[in-house]
């Protein structure tokens, strides 16, 4: 076994070959036992790591999260008998449409608003542009009748 093979292994599984797969426990305990100064270390590392792990206990769960537990399961295991949906819930599919719908919309307004700014003051004043049909944001057009 290599010292990367060993360190591997050490770091996977801890110090304590019995969790260790079967074929690797033969070599690892004979790497391990070579007593190597620059294995102490490490050895204790995981040693210190696996002593924390092990003191660790989960608290039994409670009751009411078992039966919150048991009642999903039950609900999921019968869809017919599970709680209806929230209908905000069932209709949050079309928002993405109506979003580009806008958007769509917003921008063919804007294109349709350009393009007529764009030709109106593009083409010659027709004798339909009375000053009298003007209004406060129509550009002036110059009047020569008193010449």
């Amino acid at each position: 076994m290599t010292p990367e093979q060993f360190n591997a292994l050490l770091d996977a599984y801890g110090t304590d070959f019995r969790r260790w797969p079967e074929a690797e426990r033969a070599p690892a305990r004979a790497f391990a036992l070579q007593d190597r100064p620059e294995w102490r270390e490490p050895l204790a590392e995981a040693a210190l790591l696996d002593d924390w792990l092990d003191q660790y206990t989960v608290a039994a769960p409670d009751e009411q999260l078992m039966r919150r537990v048991v009642a999903s399961a039950t609900a999921a295991a019968r869809p017919g008998l599970a709680a209806p949906k929230k209908p905000w819930r069932q209709l949050r599919w079309w928002w993405p449409g109506a979003g580009l719908a806008g958007i769509g919309l917003a921008g063919t307004l804007a294109g349709v608003f350009a393009v007529s700014i764009a030709l109106r003051s593009a083409a010659p004043p027709t004798p339909l542009d009375l000053p009298e049909r003007s209004t406060a944001f129509s550009q002036m057009s110059p009047d020569w009748s008193g010449e």
